[in-house]
């Protein structure tokens, strides 16, 4: 137990001056932190569904998230409007994928093709599209709110887990997360809400106290149910964790499940915010 604290403390230590630096550096310290995230949550993804009983099509999976990191990674350097174009636009990108997935599953003749071709897309989807948001976010939101955002999450896991654990008795989703409660829950949404207005009213951040609700319900609200859907997918292969690679947090998916599902709305959201 003690060793596990040890390890979960030396893992903040240096985990967390190194986000914040990439943040604040942003361009290629920021794009390659953001492109190991995604490749080592793909293989914990690969080994989760293979647990599940699906066939992923992994080489097809690793190539294509390559091919688009490096396509995202050496537009944002060359233009960051163009990159969040790039990154509205991989629709495009998905046609010839989900094609190959399917001859793929034609010659292996697989008994599940469906259920295949469904896991393999949705890794690419779900870890590809959807983390890699953060990289054209980081240019459209800038280093400041960008951390503001990353922080405010961090806020909404520590009020939903200390206000849980002391105050909380009705749990919210037993048979996917059974030590979750709703005034954990509830308590990390205000969490995130009041970090967010107080940077707002005291202007650290430039945006509106409206805006900042708004980011708040994504970071603190919303980013939950992909600490609940994560949960869903352990418990259907009996695991506990993805990984041990974060020695006392598990592994990428288990820390960074809230980023994977607020990373691409916060995209939209601020790219609106500039726009109006």
């Amino acid at each position: 137990m003690l060793m596990n604290q040890n390890s979960r403390i030396l893992v903040n230590i240096i985990g967390i001056p190194l986000i914040i630096f990439s943040i604040y550096v942003g361009g290629f310290f920021f794009n390659i932190l953001v492109s190991i995230t995604i490749l080592l949550g793909t293989k914990e993804f690969i080994n989760l569904s293979k647990k599940n009983g699906a066939q992923i099509s992994s080489g097809l999976l690793f190539l294509s998230l390559i091919i688009f990191i490096i396509i995202t990674n050496y537009v944002g350097w060359i233009n960051s409007t163009m990159l969040i174009l790039i990154y509205i636009s991989s629709y495009f990108y998905i046609i010839p994928f989900v094609i190959i997935a399917m001859i793929i599953e034609i010659f292996k003749k697989s008994d599940t093709p469906l259920f295949n071709i469904s896991s393999t897309v949705f890794g690419f989807i779900w870890i590809g599209l959807f983390l890699s948001a953060l990289i054209p976010l980081r240019e459209a939101a800038g280093p400041t709110l960008t951390l503001s955002i990353i922080v405010s999450i961090w806020v909404c896991d520590t009020f939903a887990y200390y206000f849980g654990k002391k105050f909380g008795k009705k749990k919210i989703m037993p048979s996917v997360s059974p030590n979750k409660t709703w005034f954990g829950t509830l308590s990390g949404l205000f969490g995130a809400l009041l970090f967010l207005l107080i940077l707002s009213h005291f202007r650290l951040i430039d945006i509106s106290l409206f805006q900042s609700i708004l980011i708040g319900i994504i970071t603190g609200g919303i980013s939950q149910f992909g600490d609940f859907f994560e949960s869903a997918l352990k418990r259907s292969a009996d695991l506990k964790d993805t990984s041990n690679i974060l020695r006392g947090h598990g592994g990428i998916l288990d820390r960074f499940d809230s980023l994977f599902i607020s990373a691409p709305l916060l995209l939209i959201l601020i790219g609106l915010i500039k726009i109006f």
